[in-house]
Parts: C-alpha cells; structure tokens; sequence
C-alpha cells in the first residue's frame, strides 16, 4: 500500500509538472501573442479614425464675418525669448482684431527674471488690441493664478488660453468661434498641439512628435469611449459663462488644465475636440527637461485623480462622468501597470519562455500611432521620412521611460515631496 501511494503521488507530480510546463512553453506565449494581436487590430482602427478627423480641413460652415468676441489669455513667466512670436502669429490670424481682447499675462519680480514684461508692454502698444495685466496679489505665483486673475479683466465671450511658447494656425481662432455659433450649447472645444522645432537638437529629432501623439491620442480615446475628454493647457476655448458654473483654476494644482477638465465633465458640459485647431508648441530640449516635465504632469494627475475622487464619493454623478473618471484613473495607473508588465516580461525571457521579438510586439502599437502622426505632419508639408522611420523605429522605446516616471512620481508621492515647477529652457 506504501508503495502504491508512493507511486500515486509521484505520479500526480509528474503530471503536474508535465502540465506546467506545457501550460508555461506553449500557452503563455501563445496568450500573449493573441492578446498583443488584438492590441495591434485596435491600434489600427483607432489610428485610422484619429487621421481621418485630422483631415477634416474644410472651415465650418458658420459665418466668418461677425465672429464672436474672444479673449485670448497669455500667462508668462521668463518667455522673452517666445512671447513675441506666440503674439505676433496671433495677430497674424484671419480673425478681425477689433473682436479680439489679448490678455498677456507677466508674472512679477522677484519671480520674473528676465524682460518678459516689457517686451508685453511694447506688443501692447503695437496692437490696441493687446493688454498687459501683470499677475500680483493674491493670485500670484502660478500659472493658475494668472489665468484666475486675467479672467476678471476678459471682456470676450469666448476665453482662449495658450502658453507663451505656442504660435497658431491662421484659421485657428476663426474655427473655434465657429464652432461656438453652430452649437449654442457648446461650452468647450479643444485643439490639436503640435510639436514644432522638432530638427533643433538630437534630443527633440529623437522625441520628434512624442508629445503630440500620446496628448492628442489620449484626448480622443477619451471622447471616443465617453464623450468627455482631458483638457489640455493651451489651445483649448471655453464659454466665459462657463466659469460662472465650475469656478476658476485650482491654484494649488500641479496640472490646472486636468483639474479643469475635471471640473468641466462633472459638471456635463457639453465638450468637444477639433483637430484642424491647431497651434504648436516649444518641445522639452533635453532629457532633464523632459523628465522634470513629465513628472510634473504625472503627479499633478495623480493628485486631481485623488481630489476628484473624494469629491465624487460625496455626491450623484451620471455614468458618463462616472465612466470618465475610471477611464482616467485607468490611464495613471497604467504606467505602474507597464512596469510590473515589464518586470514579468523581463524574467520570462530570463527563464527563455517567450523569445526576445516579444519586446518589439509590446511596442508595436505606439510605432503606429507614431507613424501615422509623422505621415499626418508630411502631408502638412512639415514632416519628412526619416522621421516616419524614427517613428517606427525609436520613438516605441519612449514607453519604458515613461514607466520610470510612473515609478518615481508614485515616490514621490508617498514622501510628500516638495511639489517643484522647473521651468524649461526655450529657443
């Protein structure tokens, strides 16, 4: 009897070892293939339909000759070196200048450090239209602050805000307010940011339209499966009234524009995306610029997440917000997701499970998306195919950057840290 209960459990051993390792050679891999697959299918599909509302170049049909009134909010802090060119290309659009208020925002010394403010005064007495309005007092300090305290001064129906570093499209404004006459319920529409400079060092040629892909994309999966979407902190146009029913900025935020979007979907406004409302920014020129930055965002979303959470804990929101929330707090979470993904994926190789094209399978789906934004921008006559090529080839291996920020920003959470805004260097 010992010996045949000795043989029972052997046997019962053996057999389950037999099928680990089948389950651990074969259908591990052959999971993670499939599952990758149908990644790649719904890559494709998403990416074919974020092109093709970005070529949606035909203006609305709305009437351009009685556009409505727009205030245009330039907070600025040590932007000598870009303020002049973000006004100049607005002034530059096709919108009448005497239905547009140019608020240029300058923070004061000690905080300002260079002659932001007076080359502001001399674009205000170039164009009538354009008006300084320095932020000190109470609202001072923050880029929060300075959109808070121009707002009491706005005049315009329609509020725009873009950063220093941001020059227009000529159509940019006169498309926004067009929206605004076609749909009376509208309260926001944001636009397409682009990279621009991108050929000024290695750096910014290997990031090249890294930003543009993953802020943009991110926004339309967003509005795509909820409606609702993250606002971005520049090019993007509100309603005056709309600040009436949500407040201002929160001026103690890391990323006011999240905290704002926030506050806009838990409200229902009604939002909206228009790719063919474009302006282009300053990328980050070097790494220490990119990983401050990308920080800075990271936490500062993990800290609206937290707020917003709370807050709709304590009241009744519709599904569409409820929906929006979760998705946004799936996104955070999912750069400590890709390095726990990583962690696993870098033994499997260790013990030989899974081959190495594994790792060019992971990153596959951002070489589409990053392809296909790079044949977006060579259409536009601003690409190139070196960069289609660096799309595909570099760009991808961006994300395992990201999962260190993820990690780091989670750190520095916990610690409580000090939260820094480092400024970036500009051109």
């Amino acid at each position: 009897m010992g010996v045949l209960a000795g043989s029972l459990v052997y046997s019962t051993i053996l057999l389950a070892s037999v099928v680990n390792w089948v389950l651990v050679r074969e259908w591990i891999p052959l999971a993670s293939y499939t599952l990758l697959g149908i990644v790649v299918v719904i890559t494709i599909y998403f990416a074919a339909r974020f092109v093709e509302q970005s070529r949606m170049y035909r203006l609305p049909e709305a009437s351009v000759r009685n556009p409505l009134p727009m205030t245009i909010i330039i907070p600025t802090l040590n932007e000598e070196r870009t303020i002049g060119q973000c006004v100049e290309s607005i002034m530059k659009a096709n919108y009448p200048h005497d239905r547009l208020e140019v608020i240029i925002a300058p923070e004061v010394r000690p905080r300002c450090r260079d002659s932001t403010p007076e080359i502001a005064a001399a674009l205000s007495r170039k164009y009538p239209c354009v008006k300084v309005v320095p932020n000190e007092g109470p609202h001072a300090g923050s880029k929060a602050g300075s959109i808070n305290n121009s707002l009491t001064h706005a005049t315009g129906q329609i509020i725009a805000i873009y950063d220093a570093d941001h020059t227009i499209d000529k159509d940019a404004l006169i498309r926004a307010s067009a929206e605004f006459i076609m749909d009376p319920k509208l309260d926001c529409i944001g636009g397409k940011v682009m990279a621009r400079n991108m050929d000024y060092n290695l750096f910014t040629t290997i990031t090249g339209n890294e930003s543009t892909v993953l802020n943009n994309f991110s926004r339309f999966i967003s509005d795509f499966l909820t409606g609702n979407h993250s606002i971005y902190g520049s090019n993007v146009f509100l309603r005056k009234t709309v600040f009436d029913r949500i407040g201002g900025f929160d001026e103690s935020s890391l990323t006011e524009d999240c905290d704002l979007g926030m506050k806009l979907i838990r409200k229902n406004c009604h939002m909206r995306i228009d790719y063919t409302i474009k302006s282009y920014e300053q990328p980050a020129l070097g790494p220490r610029d990119w990983w401050h930055q990308r920080v800075r965002w990271t936490r500062g979303s993990m800290g609206v997440l937290r707020k917003h959470l709370k807050q709709s804990a304590k009241e009744r929101i519709n599904l569409k917000t409820l929906n929006t929330i979760l998705l946004y707090s799936l996104s955070t979470g999912g750069l400590l997701f890709s390095v726990i993904l990583m962690g696993f994926l870098g033994f499997m190789l260790y013990v030989n499970v899974v081959p190495p094209i594994i790792l060019i399978a992971l990153v596959l789906p951002l070489a589409i998306l990053f392809a296909a934004e790079s044949i977006l921008q060579l259409e536009e006559g601003r690409g190139s195919i070196s960069d289609i090529l660096l799309s595909i080839f570099v760009r991808p291996w961006i994300i395992f950057a990201y999962s260190l920020v993820g990690v780091y920003s989670v750190v520095l959470e916990v610690l409580d840290a000090e939260r820094d805004w480092e400024e970036n260097k500009r051109i």
